[in-house]
Protein backbone atom coordinates (compact mmCIF):
# COMPACT_ATOMS: atom_id res chain seq x y z
CA UNK A 1 0.00 0.00 0.00
CA UNK A 2 1.13 3.12 -1.16
CA UNK A 3 1.81 5.53 1.85
CA UNK A 4 0.20 8.97 2.34
CA UNK A 5 2.36 12.06 2.72
CA UNK A 6 0.80 14.82 4.73
CA UNK A 7 2.12 18.09 4.38
CA UNK A 8 1.44 21.25 6.53
CA UNK A 9 1.83 24.82 4.94
CA UNK A 10 1.72 27.97 7.13
CA UNK A 11 1.30 30.95 5.42
CA UNK A 12 3.22 34.35 7.39
CA UNK A 13 2.09 37.38 6.46
CA UNK A 14 5.22 40.02 7.48
CA UNK A 15 4.35 44.09 7.89
CA UNK A 16 7.83 45.78 7.81
CA UNK A 17 10.13 46.71 11.40
CA UNK A 18 10.57 49.81 12.42
CA UNK A 19 14.02 50.95 11.30
CA UNK A 20 14.60 51.83 14.96
CA UNK A 21 13.49 48.50 15.82
CA UNK A 22 15.21 45.97 13.49
CA UNK A 23 18.62 47.86 14.47
CA UNK A 24 18.50 47.22 17.61
CA UNK A 25 16.77 43.28 17.12
CA UNK A 26 20.55 42.74 14.78
CA UNK A 27 22.26 44.36 17.44
CA UNK A 28 21.24 41.50 19.81
CA UNK A 29 21.30 38.95 17.81
CA UNK A 30 25.32 39.98 17.06
CA UNK A 31 26.04 40.44 20.81
CA UNK A 32 24.79 36.75 21.12
CA UNK A 33 26.74 35.43 18.67
CA UNK A 34 29.90 36.72 19.86
CA UNK A 35 28.85 35.45 23.34
CA UNK A 36 28.13 31.76 22.21
CA UNK A 37 31.70 31.87 20.55
CA UNK A 38 33.50 32.82 23.18
CA UNK A 39 31.81 30.06 25.62
CA UNK A 40 32.66 27.85 22.95
CA UNK A 41 36.02 29.26 22.43
CA UNK A 42 36.63 28.96 26.23
CA UNK A 43 35.24 25.19 26.26
CA UNK A 44 38.19 24.08 23.54
CA UNK A 45 40.63 25.47 25.77
CA UNK A 46 39.43 24.12 28.67
CA UNK A 47 39.49 20.50 26.96
CA UNK A 48 42.99 20.95 25.41
CA UNK A 49 44.57 22.21 28.69
CA UNK A 50 42.95 18.90 30.67
CA UNK A 51 43.70 16.28 28.09
CA UNK A 52 46.50 17.73 26.19
CA UNK A 53 47.84 15.27 23.47
CA UNK A 54 50.76 15.20 21.07
CA UNK A 55 50.73 12.50 18.44
CA UNK A 56 53.34 12.17 15.78
CA UNK A 57 53.66 8.94 13.87
CA UNK A 58 52.10 6.02 14.09
CA UNK A 59 50.44 4.98 17.20
CA UNK A 60 52.16 1.88 18.81
CA UNK A 61 49.18 1.15 22.13
CA UNK A 62 49.81 -3.20 22.05
CA UNK A 63 53.66 -2.71 22.56
CA UNK A 64 53.42 -0.09 25.35
CA UNK A 65 50.91 -2.47 26.69
CA UNK A 66 53.22 -5.45 26.30
CA UNK A 67 55.95 -3.24 27.83
CA UNK A 68 53.74 -2.36 30.45
CA UNK A 69 52.73 -5.65 31.05
CA UNK A 70 56.18 -7.31 31.25
CA UNK A 71 57.06 -4.72 33.50
CA UNK A 72 54.60 -5.65 35.91
CA UNK A 73 56.25 -9.43 35.86
CA UNK A 74 60.05 -7.82 36.09
CA UNK A 75 61.00 -8.61 32.55
CA UNK A 76 62.54 -5.62 31.65
CA UNK A 77 66.18 -5.40 30.05
CA UNK A 78 67.46 -2.28 31.13
CA UNK A 79 70.98 -0.67 30.50
CA UNK A 80 71.41 0.91 34.33
CA UNK A 81 73.75 3.16 35.81
CA UNK A 82 75.81 1.14 38.11
CA UNK A 83 76.83 -2.71 37.47
CA UNK A 84 74.26 -4.04 38.80
CA UNK A 85 70.25 -2.35 39.38
CA UNK A 86 69.01 -1.38 42.02
CA UNK A 87 66.05 -2.91 43.20
CA UNK A 88 62.98 -0.73 43.22
CA UNK A 89 62.05 -1.20 46.92
CA UNK A 90 58.83 1.02 46.04
CA UNK A 91 55.23 -0.81 46.57
CA UNK A 92 51.63 -0.69 46.79
CA UNK A 93 48.12 -0.30 44.89
CA UNK A 94 46.50 3.00 44.81
CA UNK A 95 43.01 3.36 45.92
CA UNK A 96 42.33 3.29 42.16
CA UNK A 97 43.29 -0.28 42.24
CA UNK A 98 46.25 0.05 40.15
CA UNK A 99 49.93 -1.20 41.35
CA UNK A 100 51.68 1.61 41.54
CA UNK A 101 54.93 2.59 44.19
CA UNK A 102 54.36 3.54 47.67
CA UNK A 103 54.38 7.34 48.39
CA UNK A 104 56.19 7.35 51.52
CA UNK A 105 57.26 10.66 53.46
CA UNK A 106 60.79 10.27 55.15
CA UNK A 107 63.80 11.93 56.34
CA UNK A 108 67.17 11.94 54.50
CA UNK A 109 68.94 8.19 54.91
CA UNK A 110 72.26 6.99 53.57
CA UNK A 111 69.66 5.03 51.16
CA UNK A 112 69.09 8.43 49.54
CA UNK A 113 72.82 9.81 49.01
CA UNK A 114 74.41 9.61 46.07
CA UNK A 115 77.18 6.70 45.91
CA UNK A 116 78.17 6.96 42.50
CA UNK A 117 81.73 7.91 41.80
CA UNK A 118 81.44 9.19 37.88
CA UNK A 119 80.88 12.67 38.13
CA UNK A 120 79.38 13.22 41.03
CA UNK A 121 80.20 16.89 41.20
CA UNK A 122 78.41 17.70 38.29
CA UNK A 123 75.28 15.17 38.99
CA UNK A 124 74.65 16.44 42.64
CA UNK A 125 75.21 20.59 41.79
CA UNK A 126 73.22 22.97 39.25
CA UNK A 127 74.43 25.29 36.48
CA UNK A 128 74.23 28.66 37.15
CA UNK A 129 72.88 30.29 34.12
CA UNK A 130 69.08 31.62 33.61
CA UNK A 131 66.95 29.09 32.52
CA UNK A 132 65.86 29.20 29.00
CA UNK A 133 62.31 29.50 27.81
CA UNK A 134 59.98 26.34 27.45
CA UNK A 135 61.13 23.84 24.78
CA UNK A 136 59.78 20.25 23.52
CA UNK A 137 62.42 17.32 23.68
CA UNK A 138 62.32 16.30 20.29
CA UNK A 139 63.76 20.09 19.72
CA UNK A 140 66.01 20.00 22.62
CA UNK A 141 67.58 16.82 21.29
CA UNK A 142 68.09 17.77 17.67
CA UNK A 143 70.01 20.70 19.05
CA UNK A 144 72.42 18.66 20.92
CA UNK A 145 76.00 17.26 19.64
CA UNK A 146 76.03 13.33 19.00
CA UNK A 147 77.60 11.36 21.28
CA UNK A 148 80.56 10.70 18.88
CA UNK A 149 80.93 14.31 18.22
CA UNK A 150 80.61 14.84 22.37
CA UNK A 151 83.62 12.15 22.66
CA UNK A 152 85.95 13.44 20.30
CA UNK A 153 85.83 16.97 21.69
CA UNK A 154 85.67 16.35 25.00
CA UNK A 155 87.77 12.58 25.47
CA UNK A 156 87.69 14.14 29.69
CA UNK A 157 84.52 13.00 30.05
CA UNK A 158 84.87 9.89 29.42
CA UNK A 159 87.90 8.65 30.90
CA UNK A 160 88.20 7.04 34.44
CA UNK A 161 90.70 6.21 37.12
CA UNK A 162 90.10 3.85 39.00
CA UNK A 163 87.05 3.60 38.04
CA UNK A 164 86.07 7.39 39.08
CA UNK A 165 85.94 10.52 37.04
CA UNK A 166 85.36 14.07 38.83
CA UNK A 167 85.40 16.65 35.50
CA UNK A 168 83.26 19.72 36.32
CA UNK A 169 81.00 20.86 33.83
CA UNK A 170 81.81 22.11 30.70
CA UNK A 171 80.85 25.37 28.73
CA UNK A 172 78.10 23.05 27.25
CA UNK A 173 76.61 21.57 30.35
CA UNK A 174 76.02 25.47 31.85
CA UNK A 175 72.38 25.78 30.50
CA UNK A 176 69.45 25.20 32.14
CA UNK A 177 66.16 23.99 30.38
CA UNK A 178 62.70 23.24 30.92
CA UNK A 179 61.07 20.94 28.72
CA UNK A 180 57.37 19.94 28.65
CA UNK A 181 56.97 16.24 28.24
CA UNK A 182 55.49 12.48 28.64
CA UNK A 183 56.98 10.43 31.70
CA UNK A 184 57.16 6.74 30.63
CA UNK A 185 58.81 5.04 32.65
CA UNK A 186 60.84 5.55 36.27
CA UNK A 187 63.86 3.82 37.67
CA UNK A 188 65.47 3.72 40.81
CA UNK A 189 69.33 3.06 40.43
CA UNK A 190 72.31 1.81 42.07
CA UNK A 191 73.80 5.03 42.51
CA UNK A 192 70.33 6.28 44.47
CA UNK A 193 69.61 8.33 41.55
CA UNK A 194 65.56 7.96 39.85
CA UNK A 195 65.71 8.31 36.21
CA UNK A 196 62.76 9.39 34.53
CA UNK A 197 62.37 9.02 30.43
CA UNK A 198 60.74 11.43 29.09
CA UNK A 199 59.13 11.21 26.00
CA UNK A 200 57.83 13.99 23.56
CA UNK A 201 54.54 12.23 22.33
CA UNK A 202 51.58 11.79 24.70
CA UNK A 203 51.73 8.03 23.79
CA UNK A 204 53.88 5.55 22.25
CA UNK A 205 54.51 6.10 17.97
CA UNK A 206 56.76 5.27 16.10
CA UNK A 207 58.26 8.28 16.15
CA UNK A 208 58.73 9.32 19.82
CA UNK A 209 61.85 11.20 21.21
CA UNK A 210 62.83 9.43 24.38
CA UNK A 211 65.19 11.96 26.64
CA UNK A 212 66.54 10.88 30.30
CA UNK A 213 65.94 13.54 33.18
CA UNK A 214 67.51 12.35 36.66
CA UNK A 215 66.36 13.57 40.12
CA UNK A 216 69.66 13.08 42.09
CA UNK A 217 70.92 11.20 44.90
CA UNK A 218 71.48 13.98 47.82
CA UNK A 219 74.90 15.43 47.82
CA UNK A 220 77.01 13.86 49.79
CA UNK A 221 78.21 16.85 51.50
CA UNK A 222 75.22 18.28 51.84
CA UNK A 223 72.14 15.79 51.64
CA UNK A 224 69.35 18.35 53.39
CA UNK A 225 70.28 20.71 50.33
CA UNK A 226 67.08 22.20 48.77
CA UNK A 227 65.49 20.94 46.69
CA UNK A 228 66.85 17.79 46.40
CA UNK A 229 65.00 15.78 49.16
CA UNK A 230 61.78 17.71 48.00
CA UNK A 231 62.06 16.66 44.45
CA UNK A 232 62.49 12.78 45.52
CA UNK A 233 58.99 13.77 47.69
CA UNK A 234 56.93 15.00 44.35
CA UNK A 235 58.00 12.02 42.73
CA UNK A 236 56.93 9.50 44.86
CA UNK A 237 53.78 11.26 44.97
CA UNK A 238 53.33 11.50 41.19
CA UNK A 239 54.28 7.70 41.59
CA UNK A 240 51.55 7.45 43.94
CA UNK A 241 48.87 8.97 41.64
CA UNK A 242 48.94 7.71 38.32
CA UNK A 243 48.88 4.08 37.46
CA UNK A 244 51.98 2.26 37.00
CA UNK A 245 53.73 -1.33 36.79
CA UNK A 246 56.81 -1.02 38.62
CA UNK A 247 57.23 2.36 37.32
CA UNK A 248 56.07 1.80 33.70
CA UNK A 249 53.27 4.36 33.50
CA UNK A 250 49.84 2.67 32.07
CA UNK A 251 49.40 6.13 30.75
CA UNK A 252 52.25 8.33 29.78
CA UNK A 253 52.08 11.28 32.72
CA UNK A 254 52.55 15.02 31.11
CA UNK A 255 55.50 16.35 33.28
CA UNK A 256 57.11 19.81 33.17
CA UNK A 257 61.05 19.21 33.95
CA UNK A 258 63.41 21.82 34.77
CA UNK A 259 66.90 21.28 35.55
CA UNK A 260 70.65 21.60 33.78
CA UNK A 261 71.65 19.93 30.79
CA UNK A 262 74.90 17.35 31.65
CA UNK A 263 76.18 14.91 29.29
CA UNK A 264 76.59 11.00 30.83
CA UNK A 265 80.00 10.06 28.69
CA UNK A 266 79.91 6.65 30.94
CA UNK A 267 76.25 6.11 28.73
CA UNK A 268 77.16 7.43 25.35
CA UNK A 269 75.64 5.43 22.68
CA UNK A 270 75.38 2.78 22.19
CA UNK A 271 75.28 2.31 26.19
CA UNK A 272 72.56 5.02 26.80
CA UNK A 273 70.53 4.33 29.89
CA UNK A 274 66.99 3.19 29.99
CA UNK A 275 64.78 0.18 29.15
CA UNK A 276 65.96 -1.57 26.09
CA UNK A 277 63.47 -4.60 25.72
CA UNK A 278 60.77 -5.34 25.13
CA UNK A 279 60.46 -1.61 23.67
CA UNK A 280 63.52 -0.02 23.44
CA UNK A 281 62.82 3.72 25.25
CA UNK A 282 66.62 4.82 25.46
CA UNK A 283 67.46 7.67 24.38
CA UNK A 284 69.90 8.16 21.14
CA UNK A 285 72.30 10.98 23.00
CA UNK A 286 73.97 10.85 26.83
CA UNK A 287 72.79 13.82 26.98
CA UNK A 288 70.38 14.47 30.20
CA UNK A 289 68.48 16.87 32.64
CA UNK A 290 70.42 15.97 35.13
CA UNK A 291 70.12 17.11 37.87
CA UNK A 292 66.75 17.95 37.79
CA UNK A 293 65.36 20.93 39.78
CA UNK A 294 61.60 21.34 39.44
CA UNK A 295 58.97 18.92 38.49
CA UNK A 296 55.47 19.59 37.55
Amino acid sequence: MAKKVYYCQLELTMKPLPRVLLTSFRSVVFIAGLTLLALGLTDCATRRIGKEQKITGIPQPDRWGEFVARADRGEIEEVSDGPKEREITFQGVSPRGGAVLAARARVATQSDVFNGVFRLEGKTSYATRKTEKLTQVDTLMRSLLTDMQMTQMHPELVTKKNHQNHEPRIDLETRNVTVKAWLYWVGHQADNDFHLVLGDTSELTSTTVFMNSEISGLPPARPTQPPFMDLRRKLRQLIADNANKKGAFVTPVPVQITGSLLWDGEHRNPHNVGPKKPVDIRPTKAWEIHPISDLK
